[in-house]
């Protein structure tokens, strides 16, 4: 019996021979219950927009944490990419998906992760340039911050360091520490005094 993604079983392909109908699965058989405590059911409806629409929304913890991570990202790439002069061009966009596939990246890759790198997303970044060239200067920087954004969220969001650690937003009060006493002799990196 093979089961298909809704988790239902069917008897798979008929074993009639090739011109011959599909045989159908019988159907299985569902203990009586009284009517009393027959569970209430409701109709699916028959539009699949309807169906789509009806479906449970997305967890609102997830939701909002991709939100307040896009608004962050948002913020990020905006300062990142203060002017349009700061934004990549298309050819070295182009440039960088070439050099994915060199030698030594795909080499480090294979040694870290045991495959080769996919540089698909590189392309896509390229790709993405060209279809925003008959925008002006203002709206493609805003569109490739937006891109960006989206990228980093939904990284960030996915399996990442933030599910065990929180990001700090403010830093460390006296790091690196100072030292009050002019008399003490530093600490080096070995952490011994010197």
């Amino acid at each position: 019996m093979r089961w298909n993604i809704f988790g239902s079983g069917d008897a798979g392909p008929s074993t009639a021979g090739e011109g011959a109908a599909p045989v159908a699965a019988p159907a299985p058989a569902v203990p009586a219950t009284p009517a009393s405590t027959a569970p209430t059911t409701t109709a699916a409806p028959a539009d699949p927009a309807a169906a789509a629409a009806s479906a449970a929304p997305a967890p609102p913890h997830l939701l909002n944490r991709y939100e307040a991570t896009l608004a962050q990202e948002e913020a990020y790439q905006g300062a990142q990419y203060p002017q349009f002069e700061d934004v990549p061009g298309c050819m070295r966009l182009f440039d960088e998906f070439l050099m994915c596939y060199a030698l030594l990246p795909q080499l480090r890759n294979m040694y870290r992760y045991g495959e080769l790198h996919d540089c698909t997303y590189k392309f896509e970044d390229f790709k993405y340039c060209m279809s925003l060239k008959g925008e002006d200067t203002e709206a493609r920087r805003q569109l490739w911050i937006k891109r960006k954004a989206e990228w980093w969220a939904k990284r960030r969001v996915g399996e990442s360091s933030e599910d065990v650690w929180e990001a700090r937003t403010e830093p460390l009060k006296n790091f690196p520490p100072l030292y009050d006493d002019p008399s003490e002799p530093p600490v080096n990196r070995a952490g011994n005094r010197e």
